[in-house]
C-alpha cells in the first residue's frame, strides 16, 4: 500500500520521534511511504526531497510555527495548506496513494485533507494528538465563541468529518470526541496512542561521571521533567515544590527543554538559586541520554485543560524503565493508566501537599520505586510500541 504521511512535527534529517517510529514500522511491514513535513524557513526558501530510511520526505517551508508566538504561528498556518498541496502536485502527483495519515495539530490543513482525499481517491486515517479549538480555549489564547474559535472550530468539524478513522490518544480522548461531536459515529473513533519503537537494551551507563559534570548529588533519587514547557503544564506548581523541599536532600529535580515557560523559569532558579535542582535549555544528545538513564522518576505535570491530554514524554520514562509520578485533573486518564498499571504515582495537579508526600514515598522506598520502573516497561511493550499502532489502524484497510 501507498502511505502518505503529513506533520509538521517531522523532525530534521537524522533524528526521530514517534511519527518517524510509527512510518518505519510501516516501511518494514513492506508498504511504500511518502511523508510531507514542513521546516520554519520563509516561502521562498527551497522545497527539500530526500531519501530516509526507506521514505521519501518533501519538507515544505511554511514560515516559523514552531517556537514562535501565537500570532505568527497562526499567520504560518493559515496558507500552509495552499503550500502543501502546492507541492503535492508539483513532487507528488502521479503516485497512487491509498491511505492519507495525519496527525492534530494543526486542525487548518482540513481543506488539505479533504482536497488530497479526492485527488488520490484515498482513505485518511487522523491521529488526534492535540484537540483543538478547545485547548487554545483552555490556555486562555482565545474565548469560546470568539471569531478566531468559530474559524478553527470550522476546520475542526471539517478535518472530522473528512477523516475516514479517527485515532485518540487514549480511552478517555475517544470518549471526549463522542461527546463533543455527536455526527460522529462511534464506529469512527478509537484509541491509538502514542507509540515508539523501543530501545531492547537501555545503556547501563554509569551516572557517577554525568551526575559530577551537572553537580547532581550522587545518592540523591532525581525527578525528571524535560521537553515542551508549556503553559499547559502549570509549572508553578513544580516550583513550589522545589521550594519546600529545600532542605529535603533525599531529591533532586531537572527541568529542560524549551517553550514559553522556559523564561518564566529561568527566572525563578535566578530568584531563588535553587540548590535541589538543574534547569537547562539544551543538552548534547549523549549527555541528555546519560541523564536519562541516572534518574529516577520521570514527572507528569498537565493544568487547566478540560481535553485529555496524554504527553509523548511519558513514553521515555517506561522505556527507560523509570517510575512515573503525575501530578494531574481528572480530564485525563494518564494518571489513572500510571497507577492501574503500577507505574507510579498520582495526585490532582494543585494537590502540593499530596505531591510533596509521593516525592518523598518514592525517595525512601527505593525497591518499590525500582519495581514501578519495571511495570512502567512492561506497559509500554504491551500498549505503546508502533507495532500497536499499526495494527490498530492497519485492521480497517488490510
Amino acid at each position: 500500500m501507498n502511505i502518505l504521511f503529513i506533520s509538521i512535527a517531522w523532525p530534521r534529517e537524522g533524528e526521530r520521534n514517534l511519527y518517524t517510529d510509527l512510518m518505519d514500522e510501516f516501511v518494514e511491514k513492506g508498504h511504500e511511504v511518502y511523508v510531507i513535513g514542513t521546516t520554519d524557513a520563509d516561502d521562498h526558501s527551497p522545497v527539500r526531497i530526500s531519501e530516509e530510511h526507506g521514505k521519501k520526505v518533501l519538507r515544505v517551508p511554511s514560515g516559523q510555527i514552531r517556537k514562535a508566538s501565537h500570532i505568527r504561528k497562526f499567520r504560518s498556518l493559515l496558507t500552509l495548506d495552499n503550500k502543501i498541496l502546492k507541492q503535492v502536485k508539483e513532487h507528488f502527483n502521479n503516485l497512487k496513494i491509498e491511505l492519507i495519515i495525519a496527525p492534530t495539530p494543526p486542525v487548518t490543513l482540513s481543506r488539505l485533507f479533504k482536497k488530497l482525499k479526492r485527488i488520490y481517491n484515498a482513505n485518511f486515517y487522523l491521529l488526534l494528538k492535540d484537540i483543538w479549538p478547545q485547548g487554545s480555549v483552555d490556555l486562555k489564547v482565545f474565548i469560546k465563541y470568539s471569531i478566531p474559535w468559530l474559524y478553527m472550530r470550522s476546520h475542526e468539524v471539517r478535518t472530522y468529518k473528512t477523516a475516514d478513522y479517527i485515532g485518540c490518544m487514549s480511552p478517555m480522548g475517544a470518549k471526549y470526541i463522542l461527546s463533543k461531536n455527536r455526527f460522529l459515529s462511534p464506529d469512527k473513533v478509537e484509541s491509538c496512542p502514542n507509540s515508539i519503537r523501543p530501545i531492547e537494551n537501555v545503556p547501563d551507563y554509569p551516572s557517577d561521571e554525568i551526575r559530577k559534570k551537572y553537580k547532581i548529588p550522587n545518592e540523591s533519587c532525581v525527578f525528571i521533567f524535560s521537553g515542551n514547557l508549556g503553559m499547559g503544564h502549570g509549572l508553578f506548581f513544580l516550583v513550589e515544590a522545589i521550594k519546600r523541599l529545600a532542605d529535603y536532600p533525599d531529591a533532586f529535580f531537572i527541568l529542560g527543554g524549551s517553550g514559553t515557560q522556559f523564561s518564566y523559569l529561568e527566572s525563578k532558579f535566578t530568584e531563588f538559586s535553587f540548590k535541589n535542582a538543574l534547569l537547562y535549555n539544551f543538552l548534547p544528545r549523549e549527555d541528555f541520554n546519560r541523564i536519562m538513564a541516572t534518574s529516577d522518576v520521570g514527572l507528569i505535570l498537565l493544568y487547566r485543560y478540560t481535553v485529555p491530554q496524554f504527553p509523548s514524554r511519558l513514553l521515555s520514562y517506561l522505556e527507560y524503565s523509570k517510575a512515573t509520578l503525575c501530578a494531574v485533573g481528572s480530564y485525563t486518564d494518564i494518571g489513572t493508566i500510571v497507577v492501574e498499571s503500577g507505574s507510579g504515582l498520582s495526585v490532582d495537579h494543585g494537590d502540593l501537599e499530596g505531591f510533596i508526600a509521593n516525592v518523598k514515598y518514592l525517595c525512601e522506598h527505593k525497591e518499590e520505586r525500582v519495581n514501578m520502573g519495571k511495570n512502567g516497561r512492561k506497559l509500554l511493550m504491551e500498549n505503546f510500541t508502533v507495532t500497536h499502532s499499526y495494527n490498530i489502524i492497519m485492521k480497517h484497510f488490510e
